[in-house]
């Protein structure tokens, strides 16, 4: 499948309300000579310790007045609390999500365990005066109530909805892609991951609406599987409710409490996204079958089972749910925008070999041997191969690689600082960059989360620092994700031969803006994570040129 599409969102307002206040959140979609605000119908629960926002010029009607022949459902409330998103568009469509859960952070979603029939619909206007396309959509209990509609759709931008008895969702935007031989003069997208509820707020994702990306790459570290710590306003906003979750009931409540943030609702209401995963989805630092906790080998199979279902069902991914614990669920896939780019979005969990050394961090030792084992691999050896193929086979002007965990080399006197990252893989690596060189594949760019740090890096084929450029790598920060190294070693970073620039104080994302003659990252850093409200600036932007395989930061 080759799914990528342009969309806008209208700016969000900072009004913020009582904490604990009802709120609806939803941001329109437009391309650029459109204007116009979504309508929002019923209400979106926030958590008590959450302030929210709400958008500007929204305007708001009753179920009632929307509402036709559609039968009674008895319900303990609204069950749009976790708002709407679209994901994976096609030239030909794309998904609609919801998920019904009247009570989010209860055991089932505070549902019935009846299937209850969802009606989706969508409108040319944001008023819903004639209906262009709908269906129903069974919610069954056995996938947490969750709708994943595929919406068949001509080119132009939609808006879409949801009802269920009395109560009407909030209305996203929407459009297919162009199709893959149709000329593209740009787009624009944000790259994004790592929010941990408990570390901050999402002022970026507030941002992500506001500046009116065509769509988001979602890199993974979607939720965290901490358990709750006691709670102290003095350091944290907020908390994660309960135990580290385990089985699906403790993975979809935790996916309900970060669903209810607004700004996150909003982020998904404007814009469609691609997601993939990485390992706070299930645990961190799991690879493969194998836990971090060695003890926990016996019941882990079970437990990622039950993490990629909740993961499933909480995605706007164009994706069968996983069907058994010891089978593969792939989620690599390929993706593409016009003739502008190719997307290959990686699963860097699922196949790869258990961190080498111990999985030893911030380590100056030599690594021990199990490091360069030739056989050791990030990708396995069938993922690996496809995106070699799929890269060689790209007719767009630019081939973009959604990637988890940093690829460029960031070894420090030989020393890996982090075996979780391709620098423990260093065979695997080599192999990927060196046939990135030998099939000529051009305009390669790579956009990576995980580190919670934001940084650019030059990727190379040969040696470090002096090797062919076959690539450049815009490493994201974290939305909201604490950082991993002090900022105090900043300048150690960028004294790195393949490290361009890096930024380690601050929380965001990166917004890109591609041409078919250059692509132009834009880094955007939250002032204060810790404030809901907080100001989002522009640290740096770096410039890659068509044909150069090289970046340079901008005046």
């Amino acid at each position: 499948m080759r799914p990528i599409t342009p969309l806008h969102a209208h700016p969000i307002s900072r009004r913020v309300l009582l904490a604990g206040a009802a709120a609806v959140v939803v941001a329109a979609c437009s391309d650029d000579s459109t204007t116009g605000s979504a309508t929002t119908v019923g209400n979106t629960a926030a958590p008590a310790t959450d302030p929210t926002t709400i958008p500007a010029a929204v305007t708001t009607t009753s179920a009632a007045a929307s509402a036709t022949a559609l039968a009674p459902v008895e319900l303990a409330g609204n069950p749009f609390t976790l708002g709407v998103a679209s994901g994976d568009p096609d030239a030909d469509g794309v998904v609609l999500w919801t998920r019904l859960a009247p009570d989010p952070l209860a055991v089932g979603g505070g549902m019935p365990t009846d299937d209850v029939p969802v009606l989706w619909e969508v409108s040319a206007t944001d008023d819903f005066a004639e209906i262009a396309s709908g269906g129903t959509e069974l919610a069954t209990a056995g996938r947490g109530h969750s709708v994943h509609a595929i919406a068949g759709l001509e080119q132009g931008e939609w808006f879409y909805r949801f009802r269920v008895g009395q109560y009407t969702s909030p209305v996203g935007s929407t459009r297919p892609a162009p199709a893959a031989d149709t000329p593209v003069a740009q787009a624009r997208f944000a790259a994004a991951s790592c929010q941990n509820y408990s570390d901050g707020y999402y002022a970026a994702h507030r941002d992500i609406a506001e500046q009116r990306p065509d769509f988001t790459v979602w890199l993974g570290d979607y939720i965290y599987e901490g358990g709750g710590l006691p709670f102290d306003a003095d350091v944290v906003g907020r908390e994660h409710l309960g135990d580290e979750p385990t089985t699906l009931d403790d993975y979809r409540i935790r996916y309900g409490q970060y669903k209810s943030d607004p700004l996150l609702q909003a982020s998904h209401a404007a814009c469609p996204w691609f997601v993939i995963w990485d390992d706070h989805e299930v645990e961190n630092n799991y690879a493969e079958g194998t836990p971090q906790d060695a003890a926990d080998a016996a019941g882990f199979q079970d437990r990622r089972f039950a993490a990629y279902q909740a993961w499933w069902e909480h995605q706007p991914v164009r994706l069968e749910p996983p069907t058994a614990a010891d089978q593969e669920y792939r989620i690599y896939r390929d993706a593409q925008w016009g003739d502008l780019i190719e997307l290959a979005l990686l699963d860097g969990r699922q196949y790869r070999s258990d961190q080498a050394c111990g999985d030893a961090t911030l380590n100056l030792d030599p690594p021990c041997p199990e490091a360069a084992e030739p056989a050791r691999t990030m990708l396995g050896v069938q993922q690996e191969q496809w995106l070699l193929d799929t890269l060689s086979a790209s007719t767009a002007a630019w081939n973009l690689i959604g990637n988890q965990v940093i690829l460029a080399d960031s070894t420090f006197n030989g020393a890996v600082l982090n075996y979780d990252q391709w620098d423990g893989y260093p065979v695997a690596r080599a192999r990927l960059l060196q046939a990135f060189d030998d099939n000529d594949i051009q305009n390669l760019v790579v956009v990576t989360g995980d580190i919670h740090l934001a940084a650019v890096a030059q990727l190379r084929a040969g040696e470090r620092g002096t090797g062919t450029p076959v690539g450049v790598e815009f490493v994201t920060t974290s939305i909201s994700s604490d950082g991993l190294i002090g900022d105090e070693l900043t300048d150690v970073l960028k004294s790195f031969p393949d490290l361009v620039d890096a930024e380690l104080a601050h929380r965001g994302y990166s917004l890109h803006t591609v041409t078919p003659q250059r692509w132009t990252a834009e880094y955007r850093i939250v002032t204060d994570v810790d404030d809901v409200d907080s100001d989002v600036t522009s640290y740096g932007t770096y410039t890659v040129e068509a044909g150069s395989n090289t970046v340079a930061k901008a005046p």
